[in-house]
């Protein structure tokens, strides 16, 4: 017990540290960023071609522990909330163990179609949303409540990551959280985010996608710790959002 608690404590110390930390490359990073007229801006949504995985396109893969929203229109008896399982199949009435995983929500709706067509339905008409994205995560750290890691449920603004995790915790530095993004060079961008402004409706709510890093800064951090972003691999800077 005593092994547990002082785990937990250290834990709290490293993401209090890493908050700390965070605040000053802000800091330093948007006087730099100010004197270079260097600022870009984050895109609300990720851009075409970046690589990255855009939750509100249909060209999202189901994958292990996906939970699927399965509805067969109008028999209530073959609908329901299915979790993907490591291999890759959900389990059906009826028709049994379907792999899901490797197909796009389309595709998906086609297969379970065709099943239920071949021995059991007439024209059946079958629609799936993925309610939990759990193959896409993003972290959360900081001046939060619970930080941790989680699963993307859909499309996700910052606002809803944070409630993710409860919320704000502490003395947080509403005008500098930092997203960390990575593209497909493995080079991370640190995108500094005015979280008031989003608050006051003055700013979009940014959309977050997986492996997203939020890190949400404690307030009345004054001097830049210079060597930190040595230790992020690929980092190569702060952009305004």
């Amino acid at each position: 017990m005593l092994r547990v608690r002082r785990y937990r404590r250290a834990v709290c110390q490293h993401l209090l540290l890493l908050a700390v930390v965070c605040g000053a490359m802000v800091v330093g990073a948007q006087a730099s960023a100010a004197d270079s007229g260097e600022l870009q801006a984050m895109p609300a949504t990720p851009a075409p071609g970046s690589g990255v995985v855009t939750l509100s396109t249909n060209d999202y893969r189901i994958g292990p522990s996906d939970q699927l929203e399965i509805d067969v229109f109008q028999i209530e008896e073959l609908s329901g909330v299915e979790r993907v399982n490591s291999r890759g199949y959900i389990k059906m009435p009826l028709i049994g163990s379907v792999k899901v995983a490797g197909l796009t929500q389309g595709q998906a709706e086609n297969l379970i179609t065709e099943l239920y067509a071949e021995d059991y339905l007439e024209d059946p008409q079958v629609n799936i949303d993925i309610v939990e994205y759990a193959s896409q995560q993003v972290t959360v750290m900081g001046a939060v409540k619970k930080p941790g890691v989680f699963a993307l449920k859909g499309r996700t603004t910052l606002l809803q990551a944070l409630a993710m995790a409860n919320g704000l915790d502490g003395l947080p530095d509403k005008e500098g959280v930092i997203i960390f993004r990575a593209n497909t060079e493995g080079k991370v961008v640190g995108y500094v985010v005015d979280l008031a402004q989003i608050e006051n409706g003055e700013q979009g709510d940014p959309e977050v996608i997986g492996s997203d890093k939020i890190v949400v800064p404690v307030a009345g951090v004054a001097s830049g710790i210079k060597g930190i972003t040595d230790t992020l691999r690929g980092f190569v800077g702060f952009q305004r959002y």
